[in-house]
């Protein structure tokens, strides 16, 4: 098996299924790499830039993750966001289950062919394979915290 560091090696598109996951990763790996906590704040600008993305972007995924109480946010001139736990105690499941509202997979509900069994099958088939796959998915991902992302950030 492939240790952790090679692992952590992903690519945005070619092993996301979804972005929103991916720029959630990159905004609290930033918060943790930046030390963001116990009063250091980075505005949804500052992250936007880093993910290289519109501000507003930003500002949606910050709010899912207020709203799961991964972070806190601050408003007014002096305001920002901030870890609102310990890196150590963040883990990628927890983003995961903040910012998306499906699962990686879908399988396509449909009632199949009358006289092909294979067809009539494949929904109940593949519902199976989708669960599994979540299940697993969402294991490893709980193994996996915020700080150990926020180490491999490299100068």
């Amino acid at each position: 098996m492939r240790g952790l560091a090679a692992e952590l090696e992903l690519s945005y598109c070619s092993c996301m299924v979804d972005q929103k996951f991916a720029v959630a990763i990159h905004i609290m790996t930033l918060l943790a790499y930046e030390k963001c906590e116990a009063g250091r704040l980075l505005t949804s600008e500052q992250v936007a830039k880093s993910v290289r993305t519109n501000p507003a972007v930003v500002r949606r995924l910050i709010a899912k993750l207020v709203d799961a109480e991964l972070l806190e946010s601050f408003k007014g001139k002096n305001g920002g966001v901030q870890l609102a736990k310990c890196p150590t105690k963040i883990s990628l499941r927890e983003i995961y289950d903040a910012v998306l509202e499906k699962t990686l997979l879908t399988a396509r509900p449909t009632k199949g062919h009358a006289t092909c069994p294979t067809s009539r099958s494949m929904g109940k088939l593949m519902k199976s394979v989708v669960e599994g796959f979540e299940t697993h998915s969402k294991l490893y991902l709980s193994r996996i915290t915020l700080d150990q992302l926020a180490s491999k950030v490299e100068l």
